[in-house]
């Protein structure tokens, strides 16, 4: 509360104009103020964001952000689109939408700043761009997918202990995660989020098929059909026709 005294011989001079501009210039200073001033004791919100930006290259993303959270603390950035069945028989049975992770990198709180990269484009076995959704679509063929038009971005703190001791240890500091970052799973493991949306159309053009893996060849074992070359013997084991030496035969050589 702010409490002004008036001398005397003033009280009487103000007249209602003056009362009402000195009210509002009150207001003005109490409303400015409630934003800076805190109690003693209260804590203050732990600062999380991210910022997005496309880098030169197609489907490329940098995700950068500051933070207030200690040194080293690690975070989860990744890049996620919302799916919807597109089938009225099938989404009666799961109206829910699902999700499609498209890319995730884990980066460390350095000087209070944290930076990425994800790429959020993959080549199909024919060459052409798409997202990992599609690529899993196109395998199984069973499903269409009705894709969301906006890919929200996450950062994610997930710590290894329980989310109880990191605020215990942000209290000491003074510090607490905001109210609106923190959320639970439905397993009831808590867990603090940023995130930022950006409508991001999908991916089109092609480029040079990638070359099949070993590993993705008849489960693994590779073309088992084939018999591989055997490296070529560095020595020459023919006899050779005339003696190497001028040295005079020995008994054993001879017949005997």
């Amino acid at each position: 509360m702010i409490c002004v005294r008036l001398h005397p011989s003033l009280r009487y001079m103000l007249t209602t104009k003056h009362l009402i501009n000195l009210c509002v210039l009150l207001f003005l200073v109490l409303s400015v103020g409630c934003t800076q001033l805190r109690f003693p004791g209260q804590l203050s919100d732990v600062l999380l964001n991210v910022h997005v930006t496309a880098s030169e290259v197609s489907g490329t993303y940098t995700i950068a952000g500051e933070t207030n959270l200690p040194q080293n603390t690690p975070l989860t950035v990744a890049a996620v689109r919302y799916l919807s069945v597109d089938n009225s028989t099938a989404a009666q049975f799961n109206p829910v939408p699902t999700y499609s992770i498209l890319a995730y990198q884990t980066v460390k709180v350095v000087d209070g700043k944290w930076q990425t990269q994800l790429n959020l484009w993959q080549v199909a076995p024919n060459g052409k761009y798409q997202e990992t959704w599609q690529l899993e679509q196109a395998r199984l063929g069973i499903i269409s997918f009705k894709p969301s038009k906006d890919v929200i971005f996450l950062a994610t703190l997930t710590p290894v202990e329980k989310l109880s001791r990191l605020e215990q240890k942000l209290a000491r500091q003074g510090m607490r995660l905001a109210s609106g970052t923190v959320r639970s799973t439905p397993e009831g493991q808590r867990y603090a989020q940023a995130n930022q949306t950006l409508a991001i159309a999908l991916p089109r053009g092609e480029t040079t098929p990638p070359q099949p893996q070993l590993d993705q060849v008849n489960y693994g074992w590779g073309y088992r059909y084939l018999i591989p070359k055997e490296p070529q013997n560095p020595y020459n084991l023919e006899f050779p026709g005339d003696r190497q030496t001028t040295a005079p035969p020995r008994p054993e050589e001879f017949l005997q």
